[in-house]
């Protein structure tokens, strides 16, 4: 699990480009403030909580067409980010959060088949150019002899302990005290309401 500032993201791979865990990158908040306030929030009615969930729903939504333009605009392979970014999932919960990647397929240009987690982390990170052609083989093209796969972006810059990303965590580093502030904001509004009806 990964931490950037209030915002958690929590990563999954799966085993093989078919698998039905392929990867997926959950991303809610996760702050002491945002706790207390969830506390608050389970001695209230039952509309409170709706409202609550209303509002995360509604800035999630925003952050999924975040991620989708950023997926656009990249400089690597903006067409494959694209696909993976169609994969973006809001979660109805009472904190805003999203999940991208995992096991809906779409079909390539070459007729296959491919679950949007499976190239989920090769978009984000990027790859070691001498490792790709390897790595991302079908059997066909393993019988054959031939390299093959998906193409990728170049590694992504180290930052930290991981590496930088390209479309996700770069928008995400940026839009993350507006979200916290949003949802602050927004559940001070539904309380507010809350205690005068």
């Amino acid at each position: 699990m990964a931490r950037i500032g209030s915002v958690t993201t929590r990563s999954s791979r799966g085993a093989t480009t078919g698998s039905s865990n392929a990867g997926k990158i959950t991303v809610r908040l996760d702050d002491s403030d945002v706790k207390a306030i969830l506390r608050a929030f389970t001695k209230m009615d039952k509309q409170a909580s709706t409202d609550l969930k209303d509002l995360s729903k509604e800035i999630a939504g925003d952050l999924v067409q975040d991620f989708r333009n950023s997926a656009r605009s990249t400089r690597w392979y903006p067409k494959q980010a694209s696909f993976v970014a169609q994969s973006a999932r809001v979660a109805r919960d009472r904190t805003p959060s999203i999940t991208i990647g995992g096991s809906k397929r779409y079909s390539t240009s070459d007729g296959r088949r491919i679950a949007a987690g499976s190239l989920l982390f090769l978009s984000e990170f990027g790859s070691l150019p001498s490792k790709q052609r390897e790595r991302f083989r079908n059997r066909k093209q393993e019988k054959a002899g031939k390299l093959g796969g998906f193409q990728g972006p170049p590694r992504s810059p180290a930052e930290g302990r991981g590496n930088r990303g390209y479309w996700i965590f770069p928008r995400l580093r940026r839009l993350q005290s507006d979200i916290l502030r949003r949802w602050i904001n927004g559940a001070q509004k539904v309380a507010d309401v809350w205690k005068n009806p």
